[in-house]
């Protein structure tokens, strides 16, 4: 794994100290919804840097000013204890609450691979993780940015390349009471907590998804990203289903999934034709 320039402790020190100046303002029965353990994640996270603040608009998009700032550098990571407005792909909103983590992981831009790719690869790091920690093998993705537990949503990512930095934000219901997200959302969402009955150290949750991600990304080569396809293939929710893609500006397609072509593009045939898909809006 690459890193950036030796500015970035300097940075590091000062954003650490205005994350925690922040945080006196925040009433206290919202800094007891938090439960990282701060000084924790910045000893095992290495080399990841940690950049904290107890609420944000969104993660992706603070990272995205940071970086402007030249205060962001890579490797890092941008933690929220209360994202207020999150974003998913297109124009669709992220619904986050108390026992939700809702984060941006921060790598240099490997120009080796597409940025359609960082979603399968942060995907499968993603759902390895959970997938351990819950000790439960039936977490499955589902193209292009989501996990997936008996055809609910765990979580989703949104990733975007900007200014030589892959951002990869990530929503995941770790603790959440669905008794407390909004009615239309409940059928179609599942935590960590209701999978196992148990609830989680959101600490040990960050960690462990943070060395996913660092170990996949850093040790690299050129047969990497077809283990990561093979990977993805193995827990793909859309194999063997009917599906529609709807992408901007283009007509939908529906076809039955057939899996990832060797580039991470979607594989939808139908009696017309086999369709090689990069990116859109899926409905089962």
């Amino acid at each position: 794994m690459r890193h950036e320039g030796t500015k970035a402790r300097r940075h590091e020190g000062k954003r650490t100290t205005e994350s925690a100046s922040l945080r006196a303002f925040v009433p206290s029965c919202l800094r007891a919804s938090y439960h990282f353990d701060l000084q924790r994640l910045r000893d095992e996270i290495r080399p990841l840097r940690l950049h904290w603040f107890p609420r944000l608009r969104s993660t992706n998009d603070h990272a995205a000013v940071l970086r402007k700032r030249h205060e962001l550098y890579a490797p890092a990571i941008v933690l929220t204890g209360h994202q207020l407005a999150g974003r998913g792909r297109g124009t669709n909103t992220w619904w986050s609450g108390e026992g939700s983590l809702t984060v941006t992981f921060v790598f240099p831009a490997d120009t080796t691979l597409q940025a359609h790719q960082i979603p399968l690869i942060a995907g499968v790091a993603v759902r390895n993780a959970v997938a351990e920690l819950c000790d439960h093998a039936n977490v499955q993705l589902k193209w292009p940015n989501d996990l997936l537990f008996e055809a609910r949503k765990l979580a989703g990512l949104l990733c975007e390349r900007l200014d030589k930095i892959d951002l990869i934000g990530l929503g995941l219901n770790v603790n959440v009471d669905l008794a407390k997200i909004p009615k239309p959302l409940r059928p179609r969402v599942v935590s960590m907590r209701e999978i196992t009955g148990q609830t989680f150290d959101m600490t040990s949750v960050l960690i462990a998804i943070a060395h996913q991600l660092h170990q996949i990304l850093s040790q690299r080569n050129e047969n990497s990203f077809p283990t990561v396809l093979a990977d993805y293939d193995r827990h793909h929710a859309l194999a063997g289903r009917s599906v529609t893609v709807a992408s901007v500006g283009e007509p939908p397609i529906t076809g039955i999934c057939v899996g990832l072509d060797n580039l991470g593009r979607l594989l939808l045939k139908n009696r017309l034709k086999t369709h090689r898909i990069i990116s859109g809006e899926v409905r089962v």
